[in-house]
């Protein structure tokens, strides 16, 4: 059996996608995969293996190489393709900048808030809450990742719907990868919810408190995992 981690998915050889939408299909399926830590960090990605496990053509394969690429989930190097490996600095970073542009995401999405949007918003909620209530850690997270994309793709701002894209799964994957943020569901499930309820109604200044209190503690838990995970070494 091979020692690549990406040709010993099951959920990636068993998939079958629909021809007439393979570049999507295969880009949410892998990106399911990375996030949920079933592809580990530092694997090599290569489009033949990709579309030789889901039974595709390299031209989508390659694509949806590039579009986790696009992501910052993968990251090129001279010899290929790797999903990325995050760092303490990285997450850092990552934070600051996701701070700033989700503020102002969530502002423009309250105030452009509409009952389309916000019947989205709560059918996310439903979501989070069944992966809660079944103990599914790949469907929280999922719904997590897709309920902050709903928020920035109702901020009408395309150009801030790709910069928030390109940061924010690598924390993502982060997230999955230590169940210190498990325990921390419901609690997450109050913000999101705290959160939708201040789009709903147009509240912008509550948004932003509400975006700037989830972020915050996202990055202090973070900061523990750190310290656990030196720890450990020492």
């Amino acid at each position: 059996m091979s020692t690549n981690p990406l040709l010993n998915n099951s959920t990636l050889s068993s998939a079958r996608l629909d021809r007439n939408t393979l570049k999507e299909q295969s880009t949410r399926l892998l990106r399911s995969q990375i996030i949920g830590g079933h592809i580990p960090q530092g694997t090599k990605l290569t489009e033949r293996d990709l579309a030789e496990l889901l039974g595709i053509s390299r031209m989508p394969a390659r694509d949806a190489l590039m579009a986790l690429e696009n992501e910052g989930l993968i990251e090129s190097k001279a010899n290929g393709r790797y999903v990325i490996e995050v760092d303490e600095v990285d997450i850092q970073h990552l934070f600051q900048v996701r701070l700033v542009l989700e503020r102002l995401a969530v502002a423009e999405a309250a105030t452009h808030s509409s009952p389309e949007n916000c019947a989205a918003l709560r059918r996310n909620l439903q979501e989070m809450q069944e992966a809660i209530a079944r103990n599914e850690r790949d469907a929280y997270v999922q719904s997590d990742l897709e309920a902050h994309q709903l928020i920035w793709q109702q901020a009408g701002n395309p150009y801030l719907l790709s910069m928030l894209n390109s940061i924010t799964g690598p924390i993502f994957l982060f997230i999955s990868s230590h169940t210190e943020f498990q325990r921390n569901w419901h609690e997450t499930l109050h913000m999101h919810t705290e959160l939708t309820d201040a789009i709903c109604a147009g509240a912008v200044v509550e948004a932003i408190q509400s975006i700037e209190q989830q972020l915050n503690n996202s990055l202090d838990l973070s900061e523990k995992v750190f310290d656990k995970l030196r720890q450990q070494k020492a």
